[in-house]
């Protein structure tokens, strides 16, 4: 069964910065031109298929897997869990973990992200700067850390988590 999220243990974490939950980088520009025939993910400002829009040869500024992207450009706000390593577009940053990162509580604060994109529009883009300044509210534990444990039993919990 599905468990309740209970609202009043959630607080407020900074995304970036020295305090922050993760160390955030801008992607890098390939030009169409450049890009080469292959099997590696490359992530752009895209809704769809996790971000993916086309997949290339290119190797040589690829983002870890296990790794949040996030569009600042196009689709605003737009969040992924990565479990490949990848190319990044100069249209998304990349959020790399401080913590063991699970793709389950990814998922779950890939979507806290996600909700936060309203804020964000064409003219007041969700830079890197914005971003590393940015906090999200998550389920914390007693002790005021985030509780990773109750994220990743929460979407575990529902259905066909177990599909993920």
């Amino acid at each position: 069964p599905e468990i309740p999220l209970h609202c009043e243990r959630w607080k407020n974490f900074l995304l970036g910065g020295k305090e922050g939950l993760f160390n955030i980088s801008k992607g890098s520009r390939l030009t169409k031109a450049d890009q080469r025939d292959g099997r590696i993910n490359y992530v752009g400002a895209s809704a769809f298929n996790n971000g993916i829009t086309n997949h290339i040869g290119n190797d040589d500024a690829l983002c870890a897997a296990g790794t949040i992207s996030v569009c600042y450009n196009g689709s605003i706000g737009e969040a992924f869990y990565q479990d490949e390593p990848y190319w990044a577009t100069d249209d998304v940053n990349v959020l790399k973990p401080k913590f063991r990162l699970s793709p389950y509580t990814a998922i779950f604060i890939a979507t806290v992200i996600k909700s936060q994109s309203f804020k964000y529009a064409f003219n007041n883009k969700w830079t890197k700067e914005l971003m590393e300044r940015s906090e999200i509210a998550l389920p914390a534990k007693e002790d005021g850390s985030p509780d990773f444990d109750f994220m990743e039993r929460y979407i575990l919990s529902l259905p066909y988590s177990r599909f993920f």
